[in-house]
């Protein structure tokens, strides 16, 4: 598995909520030197390939490479936090917390020149992605268009189109499961057989009556309502982050101040089915 480059947008929110200063404890080692050269690394609290150090294979390769896994050490100090039994992730998700909690209220504007190089890196890799995604495939006609292009403030609606698309299909299910015991009712009588023994059944000890009725109503609804809420939560953080590094983006102003308004008025008025 190739390790997947941090976005732009990730390196510029957490070198802006560094200080300049590596994330251990009591360290004062720079980050990036008055010429401009970076001095330190981009370090992974759950490792991003399997074999490294607090490897994680439950999370995604996205996860892996998240602002929430990342943080920034002098060379020192990430091979210190190597060993795993002293430094476990509870240990660096507190040790960056506490640091950006600190050092975030200044935020380090990093050069954009140094980001360019930096960038390059990930540009690379998505061009990467697409070639294997449209060349590579080994099976093209079945593949899944991944769309390298688009705007990572706009991901969240597509995510929200598939989360839409995946309650039309559920509802297909709970139409196919209502209209079951009437459908065997008439298959049965079609093929001459007397049906009054089979409606005479109440509907109470009728498997096919409403099948999986609690699923249907319940279960799938309230699980798209959990689905809908977390994803506009996530958009709103999302979205907060990326505006502190992108102040002039006005789309992505707009976006914040929409999604904030969503999920507040989510806050007090959704609810479950019951």
């Amino acid at each position: 598995m190739a390790r997947i480059a941090p976005t732009r947008e990730t390196l510029i929110a957490l070198f802006a909520k560094s200080g300049n200063v590596c994330a251990f404890p009591g360290c004062t080692h720079e980050l990036v030197t008055s010429r401009n050269i970076f001095v330190s690394q981009v370090c992974h609290i759950e490792a991003a390939n399997r074999g490294g150090q607090r490897f994680n294979p439950n999370s995604t390769d996205e996860q892996r490479r998240s602002f929430e896994n990342l943080l920034l050490l002098c060379y020192r100090h990430h091979k210190e936090t190597d060993d795993v039994t002293t430094y476990d992730a509870n240990a660096l998700y507190a040790i960056k917390n506490r640091h950006e909690s600190i050092r975030g209220e200044k935020p380090f504007k990093i050069n954009e020149a140094f980001l360019h190089r930096l960038e390059e890196e990930m540009q690379a890799y998505w061009n990467e992605i697409e070639v294997a995604n449209d060349e590579k495939h080994v099976s093209p006609d079945f593949a899944v268009k991944i769309n390298v292009g688009i705007p990572a403030t706009r991901q969240f609606a597509e995510i929200g189109a598939v989360i839409d698309r995946i309650l039309e299909i559920l509802s297909h299910f709970a139409e196919s499961d209502t209209t079951l015991n009437e459908e065997i009712r008439r298959h049965l009588k079609s093929l001459g057989y007397d049906v009054a023994a089979f409606d005479s059944v109440p509907y109470f000890k009728n498997p096919f009556f409403n099948r999986n009725w609690e699923m249907h109503a319940l279960a799938v609804n309230n699980t798209h309502t959990n689905l809908v809420v977390a994803l506009k939560q996530t958009e709103v953080r999302f979205l907060d982050e990326y505006v502190k590094t992108h102040p002039s983006d006005g789309e992505s102003l707009a976006a914040l101040e929409t999604a904030k308004q969503k999920l507040h008025d989510m806050a007090i008025s959704t609810g479950y089915a019951d």
